[in-house]
């Protein structure tokens, strides 16, 4: 229908042109020969012949002039209209998928919920039916909104990087049911609610043209440029700072897997999120704890990465004060492995802070420091002295977690739009 509009208008414009350019000839024509009878009858001068002449040839012009005008004031309507109408289908495009990635979702909800209750061990065959499931809901999502495909593509990937781990330590991990499905079943209930509210509709509808090859190489390729919507995201969201890698994020953090922790961490790639997460409790503990023996050999580099917390409260039987802790969990996510095995004194006195590059930064005195697996660690602090930490160094964190943005001068920005229009 849309389509069908588009074309009217165009025939339309065309006859209209057409229209004036037959009446002003004829009437040109017309006017022309008028003069003319007139010049031979009255014997008129050649200046006046000359005058109607030049206007009948003004005249005869008009009409081109009034129908190139009409094209030219047409084209950014049309253009307009044409984007309007690829806007169009493809938030109707959105929306279905959104609804058959709800349906989806509300059957793999339906069918999870009555394993919360059973309490069996998880099996490498349940994690990879689950797997399975993800796999074709993710494959759903191609066309969804960027919330949706988000969440989706986070979960997954996670569960799939849980799977490798799972049948490394298969003999420890003593997973049941009733732990890894009500967190499965969250996300999946976040899902159907952005499925059923999220709106795709974009700000704006300004286009614009994106390099597709970088400079200076641009200028060696044929169709090198691009042209998307300026503010317009669809599909999956891969910023680390976006808002849905932070509420997956807490959400992984609330769970008390930690196995679990440390795949979202692998799948994210950032500490940004923890450390926004550390930001909401006024606490601060070094996200990326590296070893000082190489500090600028980057192949060598040995990094453990905070992949998660838990805030425990330790309340005294006879009315004493409850102690706060918060329990650490380092895991190194690099290929190198730490030789030798890590103790309380080493960790705290062979590793410097890496995301604040705080020198001489002072480690709390652990409670408890225990290993997990042969990767991740646990330490339990007093939460009294991240507190202290983060009031120390708290216009620092802020600086840290601001967004980078491009700084683009006035005459460049000035420069895109007038190129880009």
């Amino acid at each position: 229908m849309n389509t069908t509009k588009s074309f009217f208008l165009k025939l339309t414009l065309i006859l209209f042109g057409l229209t004036f350019i037959l009446f002003y000839d004829s009437s040109a024509g017309t006017s022309l020969q008028v003069g003319l009878s007139s010049i031979a009858e009255a014997n008129v001068d050649t200046t006046n012949f000359t005058f109607d002449k030049i206007w009948g040839y003004l005249v005869s012009l008009l009409g081109p002039g009034v129908a190139l005008y009409a094209v030219l004031i047409a084209r950014p309507l049309l253009r307009n209209k044409l984007i309007e109408n690829h806007v169009t289908q493809r938030i109707d495009q959105i929306h279905k998928s959104n609804s058959e990635v709800r349906l989806y979702c509300q059957q793999l909800i339906s069918s999870y919920t009555p394993l919360i209750y059973k309490h069996d061990r998880f099996k490498i065959e349940d994690i990879k039916k689950l797997n399975e499931d993800l796999e074709k809901g993710y494959l759903l999502t191609q066309d969804s909104s960027s919330e949706v495909a988000t969440l989706i593509y986070y979960l997954k990937n996670t569960l799939q990087q849980y799977e490798r781990k799972f049948n490394y330590y298969e003999q420890t991990f003593h997973i049941y049911s009733s732990d890894i499905f009500p967190f499965v079943i969250n996300v999946l209930n976040r899902v159907v609610m952005y499925s059923t509210q999220v709106i795709p509709i974009p700000a704006t509808t300004e286009i614009r043209n994106v390099d597709l090859i970088v400079k200076p190489l641009n200028r060696f390729v044929t169709d090198g440029k691009m042209s998307k919507f300026k503010n317009y995201r669809l599909g999956v969201n891969y910023d680390k700072d976006s808002a849905s890698c932070l509420i997956y994020t807490d959400m992984v953090n609330q769970t008390s897997m930690k196995h679990l922790k440390e795949c979202a961490s692998i799948v994210m790639s950032s500490s940004q999120s923890i450390a926004k997460l550390l930001y909401l409790r006024n606490i601060y503990i070094p996200l990326v704890w590296g070893a000082k023996k190489y500090p600028k050999d980057a192949l060598f580099r040995i990094e453990l990465t905070l992949v998660g917390f838990d805030e425990n409260t330790n309340i005294g039987i006879e009315g004493e004060e409850s102690n706060k802790t918060v329990v650490l969990y380092y895991s190194n996510l690099s290929n190198f492995d730490y030789l030798p095995k890590l103790t309380e004194e080493t960790f705290v006195g062979n590793f410097l802070d890496d995301w604040l590059r705080i020198e001489n930064f002072k480690f709390p005195k652990p409670i408890k420091f225990a290993y997990v697996t042969d990767e991740m660690i646990k330490i339990e602090v007093d939460r009294k002295e991240l507190q202290e930490i983060y009031n120390s160094y708290r216009r620092k964190i802020k600086n840290n977690l601001r967004i980078k943005r491009d700084k683009v001068s006035m005459f460049e920005k000035m420069w895109r739009l007038i190129w880009n229009n």
